[in-house]
């Protein structure tokens, strides 16, 4: 199913992602979720539900692939982190970190790391 809508690359990378255990969730004491994909070069943040009131995309990455394939070009419906986001999660395969309020808040900041 996967395959008909998204490259096979993009498929492969986010599976190796998910292997390699790189898909944080951060949890509240009040139910929020933060989800976090450790890159090769970088941690990205990424939003894989945005709602309703965004038309243009359902989700959100800070890799610059994104930007690039999803935003600009509009070649891709999302990028190999949302992707291993979508599916870990689905899967629970995620790695679960509870996270204080304040520290989920600076962690926004980019004031605390991974």
């Amino acid at each position: 199913m996967l395959r008909a809508v998204l490259p096979d690359t993009m498929i492969i990378a986010a599976l190796d992602i998910i292997d390699c255990e790189c898909v944080m969730k951060y949890k509240t004491s009040w139910g929020r979720h933060h989800y976090e994909v450790l890159g090769t070069t970088s941690t990205y943040t990424v939003f894989p539900h945005l709602g309703a009131a965004s038309t243009a995309v359902s989700s959100y990455c800070t890799c610059p692939s994104f930007a690039y394939a999803v935003l600009i070009s509009e070649n891709h419906l999302m990028c190999k982190h949302v992707l291993a986001v979508c599916l870990a999660d689905r899967w629970s395969r995620c790695i679960v970190r509870h996270i204080e309020d304040d520290d989920l808040l600076l962690k926004f900041a980019g004031h605390v790391s991974p």
